[in-house]
């Protein structure tokens, strides 16, 4: 199972000028693996992880999920491949203040149709899995923000994605938090065969990965 990039090119509009963002990325991301993708602010990291993730399309060339072009996938179809496929982990943890900690790990469930019992019944084995299940009935405002980013782990791996993409999610933890979550992490990973893509500044997570890359001037090499 590959995430395949092909001749991946993004440029946005600033006024009539045009932003290039990404000029020709071709890489390939293999499930099993760990790779970190580091660059100063505003290389187009995230936009990156963005397009990898179908949230977004390039401007040209393909990304393919196991040979399937993702730009050609119809919009429902393409929320249940995120929903399925890929489990997401952003530097804010976007957990929903109005349920609790273990609803909040039981949406992804819930939305591939799943009875709530069942949800139940991961979500809690999950937040076992993450060292937080004394927090399930916990409103997430009471969490603090290491916390919050392990149930956003547990959220992430309910339906035990082929990769988990993680934008900068060691970005507003101390040090030794966020080298919990990247061994958390790595720790699902390993356990549920999954591939992980990670994008950040921190040197633990690059020196943590299989692979490193670097996005500068439009263009991602490996380091």
């Amino acid at each position: 199972m590959q995430i395949v990039v092909k001749n991946v090119k993004k440029r946005f509009m600033q006024g009539e000028k045009p932003l290039i963002v990404l000029d020709g990325v071709d890489v390939t991301f293999t499930r099993g693996e760990t790779c970190a993708i580091t660059g100063v602010s505003g290389t187009g990291k995230s936009t990156f992880l963005h397009l990898l993730a179908g949230i977004d399309i390039p401007t040209e060339g393909d990304v393919l999920f196991d040979g399937k072009s993702l730009a050609s996938v119809a919009s429902a179809e393409k929320d249940n491949f995120l929903n399925k496929k890929i489990g997401l982990v952003f530097q804010y943890s976007y957990l929903i203040a109005e349920l609790s900690v273990l609803e909040n790990v039981a949406i992804p469930g819930m939305i591939s149709g799943r009875s709530f019992s069942a949800c139940k019944e991961r979500a809690l084995q999950l937040l076992q899995e993450v060292g937080i299940a004394e927090k399930a009935d916990s409103c997430p405002d009471s969490l603090s923000g290491g916390q919050q980013q392990r149930v956003a782990v547990a959220r992430a791996i309910f339906n035990e994605p082929m990769f988990l993409l993680a934008d900068e999610p060691t970005g507003n933890l101390d040090i030794q938090t966020g080298k919990k979550i990247v061994d958390l992490i790595l720790q699902c990973c390993k356990k549920w065969s999954m591939g992980a893509i990670i994008t950040s500044h921190d040197p633990y997570i690059a020196q943590s990965m299989d692979r490193v890359y670097e996005l500068r001037d439009g263009l991602l090499k490996e380091i």
